[in-house]
């Protein structure tokens, strides 16, 4: 029990034997072995598609308390998370209470001989957060987003979006280039460019040229085209004839509408110099983040005469000198030394450094470049997957689609075996994922159950992601009987405004029998059947062997309290049904009984004539809250 939120029975002592078997129970205060809170959505949403580079509008995702009518319930939602780099998660005001506390009553205004207890919702507190689809490659994302309520309990929600590329969209990486020092008259180590479309069309790319002491190595000058998602690479080198700074531009003309030009800086300095470092520029090969890189540097001596390497020192971001020549070393001509530079890849983006080399009391110095890549695992779907209904000695397929939805590869490394009744199909390990979304590795869950029922299982995907873990989609599955059932059993649709209409919810008819059935009537009754409306029918009441319809139902409740009803259909062997519940809330919190009819609330009635007695148990708090919704 929480110790912060203390409930109580007030009553009047009169009438404490006559409430005995009709009195609210106790409070069910959520622990960490007790998942109370439900979302809204409940276990995942969508977005439409949306064009990478931008970003679709935020929905919001409510986190609500459970229990229903004399449960009351208190959490804290202490963190939301996801690692995703195509969503965008904002949940500010953390810790943030989510409860729902209760007030019961054994009286209306008007009292009867058999007074009914009534019990209904006080106050109602929410927490919404919200998220948005950012994507940056144009393929299917998925993230799932852990919610923890009292440090401890996660329940999770799983978000889904394509990305659309743009027609046309010219990427040239990167977008500048610096040789450091060149000696005269020699060429530089090429510098690699790549020239990219990231948009949905093939691109046309007119020309390629540069400036100054540049020269293109490898890679087409004139007009070639470029297709979805393809890049042409290019090798350029500085080539000074004279001393001091030296700049240039590598320039692109394609038919990109938006940036039809692309224009790259080069710089270098040409200088004499005896000293030649190997490669220059020094451009470490494109890493991961989290997989550091070690690059060797060749120091040598190209004069005539011998030459002593006083020091060797670096500068960069992210970057680490492992081993260099000690100081004063000798080296005769044509000899070599070399030094080791480590990039430890720590965060996504390009960086630049440089080493510097004191040599016979002159100095030479050389540019490095580094780039990390974010890797990110989208699985479609993710999370909790629910196969759903299916009819024992029958089977069903699912599918799982892997794809990188960040710039860096990754390999699928392992696939864990559920248990039965689910098995696993999947590719040879390891199984390459390019980034980008290039390509996409797949793999089947196949369940047959065998006896009726829900099964769980679960199958962890491990990759070689740096520092990632291995990712657990958790299965389910319901065994079906014989004949005509309908799935789920009961829909809860939670606590809502009066008038406001809630997300819609499924109801199945599956049949599992030998032969085809036909439905009808399909229809709502109740004592509440007024509160909720079947918004979609099945196209055909006519359902194969194996196969099931669905209707798609919300609940609206126009008035405060407990709200029950059954979605009926006749079958060929009588009628079946599943359970709808819902309650209303009223815009005041505290919804009186005493003004409405009892029977739309929570109730039970004692038998004993005592129970007319006007007496009240309030679940309350003896602190200050605050109303959200």
């Amino acid at each position: 029990m929480r110790s912060k939120w203390l409930f109580v029975a007030v009553a009047t002592l009169g009438a404490l034997g006559a409430l005995g078997a009709c009195q609210a129970p106790g409070p069910d205060v959520s622990s960490t072995e007790q998942l109370s809170v439900l979302t809204s959505p409940a276990t995942s949403f969508t977005f439409a598609n949306t064009q990478v580079g931008q970003t679709s509008a935020a929905t919001d995702i409510i986190i609500k308390p459970g229990g229903s009518g004399s449960v009351a319930s208190y959490d804290d939602v202490t963190t939301i998370t996801a690692s995703c780099p195509d969503f965008v998660i904002s949940a500010v005001g953390l810790p943030a209470p989510v409860y729902r506390t209760v007030i019961c009553t054994t009286c209306a205004l008007q009292c009867v001989p058999a007074a009914l207890p009534v019990c209904y919702t006080d106050e109602y507190v929410t927490y919404t957060f919200t998220a948005a689809f950012h994507p940056n490659v144009a393929v299917p994302s998925s993230c799932v987003v852990n919610i923890t309520t009292n440090n401890a309990t996660t329940r999770t929600i799983t978000l889904y979006g394509t990305g659309t590329a743009p027609p046309i969209d010219i990427d040239v990486q990167p977008t500048s280039v610096a040789f450091g020092q060149v000696r005269r008259n020699s060429g530089s180590t090429p510098a690699n460019i790549a020239v990219g479309n990231i948009g949905g069309a093939t691109m046309t790319v007119s020309s390629v040229a540069v400036g100054g002491p540049f020269a293109i190595t490898v890679g087409p000058t004139g007009s070639y085209t470029v297709g979805a998602g393809a890049v042409q690479g290019y090798e350029v080198t500085c080539n000074p004839t004279t001393l001091g700074a030296l700049s240039g531009t590598f320039v692109v003309n394609s038919d990109d509408p938006v940036t039809p030009t692309v224009s790259v800086p080069l710089s270098c300095s040409g200088i004499d110099s005896a000293l030649d470092i190997n490669p220059n520029p020094i451009q470490i090969p494109t890493t991961r983040v989290g997989e550091p890189r070690t690059q060797s540097i060749t120091l040598t001596n190209s004069g005539t005469a011998n030459m002593m390497l006083q020091s060797v020192a670096l500068t960069g971001t992210d970057m680490q000198m492992i081993s260099a020549p000690p100081a004063n070393t000798a080296l005769a001509p044509g000899a070599s030394a070399t030094a080791q530079v480590r990039f430890g890849a720590t965060a996504s983006g390009q960086v630049t450094g440089m080493i510097a080399v004191g040599y016979d009391n002159l100095s030479r110095s050389g540019s490095i470049s580094a780039n990390a890549l974010d890797t990110s695992m989208s699985l479609t779907p993710d999370g909790t997957v629910d196969l759903g209904p299916v009819c024992v000695g029958q089977s069903k397929d699912q599918s799982f689609t892997v794809r990188a939805n960040a710039a860096g590869s990754f390999k699928i490394t392992s696939l864990g075996s559920p248990a039965m009744p689910f098995s696993l199909a999947g590719p040879a390990l390891p199984a390459t994922v390019s980034g980008g979304g290039v390509n996409a590795v797949t793999f089947t869950v196949k369940t047959a159950p065998t006896t009726t029922g829900v099964a769980t299982s679960s199958v962890a995907v491990g990759t070689d992601i740096p520092g990632g873990m291995a990712r657990d989609i958790e299965l389910s599955v319901e065994g079906l009987p014989a004949g005509v059932s309908p799935t789920p059993a009961e829909l809860d649709f939670g606590t809502t405004m009066i008038n406001s209409t809630t997300i819609g919810q499924n109801v199945q008819i599956t049949n599992c029998s030998t032969g085809p059935v036909t439905l009808a009537n399909a229809r709502l009754e109740g004592t509440d059947a007024a509160d909720f409306a079947i918004v979609q029918a099945p196209p055909s009441l006519s359902v194969a062997p194996t196969a099931q319809i669905a209707w798609l139902i919300v609940a609206q409740p126009h008035s405060a309290g407990a709200k029950t009803a059954s979605f009926v259909v006749d079958g060929p062997d009588g009628p079946v049904s599943s359970a709808l519940l819902a309650e209303g809330l009223s815009e005041g919190g505290v919804d009186d009984p005493s003004a409405g009819d009892p029977g739309s609330y929570y109730t039970c009635s004692t038998g004993s004539p005592a129970a007319s007695w006007p007496v009240t148990i309030a679940l309350g708090a003896l602190l200050v809250r605050r109303r959200r919704r």
